[in-house]
């Protein structure tokens, strides 16, 4: 019986140890995994901070662009601005007196 009892002690020792083992390879390959991961998002958000970078630039761009156009043809820039402010009016205006004014009658379903 003291010779059963101390194989299962050994067993339960060396089933222990495999666990621990597990245990260890599992950690080692998580942190392999959350490095890559790290460097990947450093990848990515490094890339995306110059895109936004280039887009801001470009933004500035064409803002001193038009900018520019609009100093040097001012009476061309004031037309364009108002006729589009027009347009933009009348757009509306025929858009609000098109539509039905809504029913306020109690009695909708007739």
């Amino acid at each position: 019986m003291a010779s059963n009892n101390s194989d299962m002690m050994n067993e339960l020792r060396s089933l222990q140890a495999q666990v621990m083992h597990f245990k260890d390879l599992l950690s080692e390959e998580g942190e392999k995994v959350a490095g890559e991961a790290r460097g990947r998002a450093a990848t990515l958000l490094n890339g995306a901070g110059r895109k936004a970078q280039d887009v801001a630039n470009y933004a500035k761009d064409e803002a001193v662009s038009i900018g520019s156009v609009a100093r040097e043809h001012p009476t061309a820039t004031s037309t364009a601005l108002l006729t589009a402010g027009l347009v933009g009016g009348l757009i509306g205006y025929f858009l609000a007196t098109s539509s039905q004014a809504p029913s306020h009658s109690p009695r909708r379903w007739l």
